[in-house]
């Protein structure tokens, strides 16, 4: 019992969240998390979030494996930054090419030679203004990470969404980390890089990372349209597009097969 109670007093130092970014829940199988450079034992608990207790304040750098579904996930926190009530960070996990997809669902398909596994990642974006999945209530800022939605049709806590904005320059991907005020209220895992005016449409972003052969499956949910056309990128990390950008038409519940693309060494 003495153990028990000095267990309990250790602080919660941090929640790792890993999200399956074709669900917006916690991913079917159960990832393996690691702290880099720290040895420590998590505490999984029954909706998939992982618990770091007694952590000192400080820089971590997290990764979540969960093969052969998903693509290695990592992440650096400062648990200096996250609240202190609810540390909470979110880490999307992103399916492989064998992710088990629903039948119908609408797929973009992709290989390429010569892809570390892992470190491309592909993402298209519905360019369809009149599929919304939500619009800004009020003009947003550069830099603000909490947003407000007047239509809201649909948004789910850990997906991406394209910002659609009237001027393509400022047109960017948001991830929404936490919804609140029956889905009308959203965080933002980074802030906004652009202003954004009331409005503007937010649509659907289907995510997907290479596997060990080279190649990529990102998944749309239904948009209730026979066809539509999407922006498909590859890039790494750091966002900067890679070996493709291009428009590409998708059929409702039909996979898209982009074929063999050129190697990232060309």
């Amino acid at each position: 019992m003495e153990r028990l109670r000095s267990e309990v007093k250790i602080k919660l130092a941090l929640v790792v969240k890993p999200v399956d970014v074709v669900t917006g829940l916690a991913p079917a199988a159960v990832p393996r998390l690691v702290v880099e450079g720290v040895p420590c034992r998590p505490v999984r608990k029954p909706d998939g979030t992982f618990l770091l207790l007694g952590l000192p304040p400080g820089i971590y750098s997290i990764a979540l494996s969960a093969p052969p579904h998903y693509a290695d996930s990592r992440a650096v926190v400062d648990t200096a930054a996250l609240s202190p009530l609810e540390p909470v960070e979110l880490v999307p996990m992103l399916p492989t090419s064998s992710y088990p997809f629903a039948p119908g669902t609408t797929l973009i398909r992709a290989r390429a030679k010569g892809v570390p596994e892992g470190a491309v990642i592909l993402r298209a974006a519905v360019m369809d203004g009149n599929l919304a999945c939500a619009k800004l209530h009020q003009e947003a800022d550069k830099g603000e990470t909490e947003l407000a939605f007047g239509a809201v049709h649909r948004l789910v806590s850990g997906r991406c969404y394209y910002v659609l904005d009237p001027d393509p320059a400022k047109r960017e991907v948001i991830r929404v980390v936490a919804l609140e005020e029956a889905n009308r209220k959203a965080k933002l895992q980074t802030p906004f890089r652009f202003a954004h005016r009331k409005g503007t449409v937010l649509t659907d972003v289907a995510e997907g990372a290479a596997d060990g052969r080279g190649e990529w499956a990102a998944a749309f949910p239904p948009q209730g349209v026979k066809r539509f056309f999407c922006a498909v990128q590859l890039f790494m990390s750091a966002d900067e597009p890679l070996i493709l950008d291009q428009e590409v038409q998708v059929e409702e519940g039909q996979p898209v097969q982009l074929g063999l693309l050129p190697s990232t060494d060309e």
